[in-house]
């Protein structure tokens, strides 16, 4: 299946990388918004605009792939996830072969999955979420659509990340808890009892900042 990636960011290289050397799909090509389109080749391969990455590459022969971090709480990625979408693209999701999950899984479009990560069963991924290397997420977890799992973070079983959250790296979200929707929750945080919207959380135990 072709694949063609958008962006051209930190994020975009290694993702470059693992599609060509740990997945059955085929990079053909790279689109970016044109105002930052300086060139048309990257890694070798088409640099086309966003704006008209359709006739380029049409979707019913193409599918696509955003593999853009955390900037504006995971925003950026979730607008050009829904653009895509509306150009009529489906969206591949990569899983590490070092991944360690099973067969079971429900997982969304769009997804990352890097090395070391362990998905435990019963546990459920949504669209367009980013789970860095070695996190852990135990069963019966939910993590929501348009999320960022930064590595080496626990959700623990039956806890429920809500859209759009952000798990800073080597954070730990407890049994049961529920981390609502548009929250930060800081590297290194424990987090004890259910957060509110749109908030900032740090410490041990985790306690709102922002």
């Amino acid at each position: 299946m072709n694949v063609v990636i958008f962006g051209l960011g930190q994020q975009s290289t290694p993702i470059w990388y693992m599609l060509t050397y740990d997945s059955p799909y085929r990079v053909v090509g790279f689109t970016v918004d044109e105002a930052y389109r300086t060139t048309n080749i990257f890694r070798g391969l088409p640099l086309v605009s966003f704006e008209g990455v359709e006739e380029y590459f049409p979707p019913h022969a193409h599918r696509m792939f955003v593999p853009l971090g955390w900037k504006r709480m995971n925003g950026l990625r979730a607008e050009k996830f829904t653009q895509g979408k509306a150009k009529g693209y489906s969206f591949i999701s990569y899983i590490s072969s070092r991944a360690l999950i099973w067969s079971s899984l429900q997982i969304g479009e769009n997804c990352i999955i890097q090395d070391g990560v362990i998905v435990e069963p019963f546990a459920r991924i949504g669209h367009n979420c980013n789970l860095r290397s070695g996190c852990m997420i135990a069963d019966h977890a939910i993590i929501s659509d348009h999320c960022f799992i930064g590595a080496w973070a626990v959700v623990a079983g039956g806890a429920v990340i809500g859209e759009r959250c952000v798990l800073g790296l080597n954070s730990t979200v407890c049994d049961g808890i529920k981390v609502a929707s548009g929250c930060f929750i800081g590297m290194g945080a424990v987090v004890t009892t259910d957060t509110e919207k749109n908030g900032v959380y740090v410490g041990v135990p985790a306690r709102r900042c922002a």
